[in-house]
């Protein structure tokens, strides 16, 4: 009888060793490909903007951080409790609604890099943004005129600071943000108006994107139907609050991309919208 439960114990063991070694090797498996594909995620901060992308070799980027700390939750939804750093933070521009939250984003993460846009450093806000990554000996890049970063052999980010265009100094002036990795490519554009895109599109360089982050929320001070065309996006993305009083985003914008046979996508409808590469 002994010899019997010995055995039920043993064959018990066996199994369940088997089991632990089966979701090991599934774990390992799982990270591995995560650690080799591109995810972005749109985040749900409510009227304004912030992007996380999960890049190759584990590189995290986030472009700008949305208008209060709803970024942090985010990022407990988005991201495993051990990352607990950012490669790069990209700051499209200063306006309250992309960079607030990234206060206690580097307050509470580890920044390797932060890049923003020369020409506009004026703002109360960002000289406290600016203040606090300073004293965490965070790099920062003042960008005059373009940057490409180089992940991996197939995945590269461009970021261009439109003055660079010889565009006249406005508010909604965004640094413009193309990333291309594998066969997943996504253009971030900020809040520039028309007149970005169209001294955009006169620079020659290839802006076609799958996924396009709409401009200033949907707003019909950009997205033109010409600039939509040469982008030729199969999802357009609009990070939005509900009900905002800006009336963002324009029924004309919708209807443009309805007719352009472009799938909108929409925070304020979906929460966090998130797309995956291969």
């Amino acid at each position: 009888m002994k010899i019997k439960l010995v055995k039920k114990a043993l064959l018990k063991g066996l199994v369940i060793g088997l089991i632990v070694i089966l979701l090991t090797v599934l774990y390992f498996f799982s990270i591995r490909n995560k650690i080799n594909r591109t995810e972005i995620d749109f985040l749900d901060v409510g009227q304004g903007d912030a992007s996380l992308l999960k890049l190759p070799n584990n590189k995290t980027v986030l472009i700008d951080g949305g208008p209060d700390n709803l970024v942090l939750r985010r990022f407990g939804e988005n991201l495993p409790f051990y990352q607990r750093k950012i490669d790069l933070i990209i700051l499209s521009h200063f306006h309250d609604d992309h960079l607030i939250g990234l206060i206690e984003i580097i307050r509470r993460y580890e920044v390797g890099s932060i890049i923003y846009m020369r020409g506009a450093e004026n703002s109360e806000l960002f000289q406290t943004f600016l203040k606090e990554a300073k004293e965490r000996k965070i790099n920062l890049v003042s960008l005059e005129n373009e940057a490409n970063i180089k992940y991996s052999e197939n995945c590269l980010l461009k970021i261009l600071n439109p003055l660079s265009l010889e565009i006249k100094s406005d508010s909604n002036n965004s640094l413009i943000t193309k990333v291309d990795c594998s066969s997943l490519s996504a253009l971030f554009t900020g809040d520039n108006n028309y007149k970005v895109e169209e001294a955009l599109l006169k620079t020659g360089s290839a802006w076609s994107a799958k996924i396009l982050k709409a401009s200033h929320h949907g707003s019909k001070t950009a997205n033109s139907e010409l600039f939509l065309r040469s982008v030729n996006p199969d999802i357009l993305v609009i990070s939005v609050g509900a009900s905002n009083r800006f009336g963002h985003p324009s029924a004309e914008i919708l209807e443009r991309a309805r007719q352009l046979g472009v799938k909108t996508k929409r925070t304020d409808f979906e929460g966090t919208v998130e797309i995956y590469g291969p």
